[in-house]
């Protein structure tokens, strides 16, 4: 939901304890039968067991700050960077925080409370969840949030690589969901990324989100080598499905984690590959905000 006065996210409606311990209930099941993720490992986390993100049941946060480089209808934001990944993105900037979720400080009501209070003392409008990816750990998140009573707005940065029973979980309690639509086509996907059928599965959530209560904006981190093969699928596939959400290009690629082993990635973005990117995408006729 985002206030009609400054385009900033405003408290949603539906964030009300009763329904929040309901999806804290639902959530749980995923903790002995995992489907929160597209992998679907059906791991039992309670067990000790370790499915593709190698998550348990507890989530941890490895770095939480407020911020004022994301989109300008949200900062300045207060993001929560959660250790552990569905994705292995060759090219992620967290490194090997991204992918082991057993780094950081345990995330609990306590230190969620304490937390939220640092972010307000510092002007911050929202709460966003980030990682590595929040999604793989949402039953710990809703019992931490079950434990704070005044939680700010709340932003769902997410892979979009989630399943629909992992959505209908977040339907209602966040505010604005961020996309990040990093691959055109399926083959940069697999061969980046480790993940299959990634552009059915991410396309298929985009429209499911954008018919939801939350906002949505989608973003799209700008790769050396991948204009023809990954921004100009991506933009020409909103132009198509979903013309009218605020679409974010970011141009702050490095070559950091694993991308020195592709070619294609160990090389700096092209000094004019947003200003080309943005023009495109305007001519599409897409809502460009960054």
């Amino acid at each position: 939901m985002v206030d009609s006065e400054d385009g900033h996210p405003g408290k949603s409606v539906a964030m009300d304890s009763e329904r929040l311990a309901g999806r804290v209930a639902r959530a749980a099941l995923h903790d002995t039968h995992c489907m929160l993720c597209e992998h679907r490992c059906g791991t039992n986390r309670a067990a000790g067991e370790l499915g593709r993100c190698k998550a348990g049941t507890e989530a941890r946060v490895f770095r939480h700050r407020v911020e004022y480089g994301e989109e300008p209808q949200l900062v300045p934001s207060h993001l929560f960077y959660l250790s552990g990944c569905d994705l292995r993105c060759a090219f992620c900037i967290a490194e090997e925080k991204a992918f082991d979720p057993r780094i950081g400080t345990l995330l609990d009501a306590d230190f969620l409370n304490a937390a939220v209070a640092w972010g307000r003392k510092r002007g911050a409008r929202n709460l966003q969840w980030v990682g590595g990816e929040p999604t793989i750990h949402l039953p710990a998140i809703l019992r931490a949030l079950a434990g704070c009573p005044d939680p700010p707005p709340l932003v769902w940065k997410s892979d979009f690589h989630f399943t629909p029973e992992a959505l209908a979980l977040l339907d209602g309690v966040v505010d604005v969901h961020v996309a990040d639509f990093k691959f055109g086509n399926d083959a940069c996907a697999e061969r980046i990324a480790g993940v299959p059928r990634y552009c059915a599965i991410v396309g298929r959530n985009l429209v499911a989100a954008a018919a939801g209560p939350a906002d949505l904006i989608v973003r799209h981190l700008l790769l050396p080598g991948h204009h023809e093969c990954c921004f100009r699928p991506v933009a020409h596939w909103l132009a198509a499905n979903l013309p009218g959400v605020p679409f974010s290009i970011r141009d702050g690629y490095l070559p950091r984690w694993q991308a020195q082993h592709h070619p294609d990635l160990a090389l700096p973005l092209p000094a004019d590959a947003g200003l080309r990117a943005r023009r495109e995408a305007v001519m599409l006729g897409l809502a460009v905000v960054g």
